[in-house]
């Protein structure tokens, strides 16, 4: 039976990255990148938009029935990967930095309990990492200020929480600073997926802007 693993953290905590070495070098895994389903579906309404178009214009385009759609989209997908093996991970982050501060459109109970994840993972960094990971490859998202960036590392390890709270679902904060390779391993010791290369993993990218 399948697993579902819901991995969150804040914007620059290395999400993406992660999860592209995950598909990459583990058996078994399949991605269900929030954003990108976003996209998809926000663009059939307003005109074709890209990730970075989506992080800049963000709360201006994106609406509440955009949010539910792509939410039952990937209870679809869940569903249907219950009845196989393997681990799908739902790489998502509901807390958003607007001009006017902070958005969280976070799943219904109704939606949590129907997506019935097996494993929450949040990652966090501290402000000093995540400015500098935004300076050096901003992809559309704004730079805060480091008060604003540790409040959004906050939010979203209290959304994580409390999902967690609420499905029963066992619930891990890993430590985003550390070196790709480190993080990874992390990641798939607490999801339990096994058969990982982790000798073929890439560079890390972020490794130069660390102290």
């Amino acid at each position: 039976m399948g697993k579902i693993i819901y991995l969150t953290g804040a914007p620059a905590t290395g999400k993406s990255t992660l999860t592209a070495r995950v598909a990459a070098y583990a058996k078994d895994v399949e991605v269900f990148t929030y954003s990108l389903e976003l996209a998809r579906v926000t663009s059939a309404r307003v005109g074709q938009l890209t990730q970075n178009d989506m992080r800049e214009q963000s709360a201006k385009i994106i609406t509440r029935e955009d949010v539910a759609l792509v939410d039952e989209q990937l209870i679809e997908k869940a569903t249907s990967f219950r009845q196989r093996d393997g681990f799908l991970v739902v790489d998502s982050h509901p807390v958003t930095i607007e001009e006017f501060g902070f958005r969280v459109t976070p799943f219904t109970k109704e939606m949590l309990s129907r997506l019935s994840p097996d494993v929450i993972t949040c990652l966090y960094a501290d402000a000093a990492t995540l400015e500098a990971r935004i300076k050096a490859d901003a992809a559309g998202r704004p730079l805060p200020s480091r008060f604003d960036l540790n409040r959004h590392v906050d939010l979203q390890c209290q959304v994580a929480w409390t999902y967690a709270f609420e499905s029963g679902a066992s619930l891990y904060f890993l430590d985003a600073a550390l070196p790709g390779h480190d993080v990874m391993t992390n990641f798939m010791k607490v999801a339990k997926i096994p058969d990982i290369t982790l000798s073929q993993a890439t560079p890390d990218p972020y490794r130069t802007n660390r102290a």
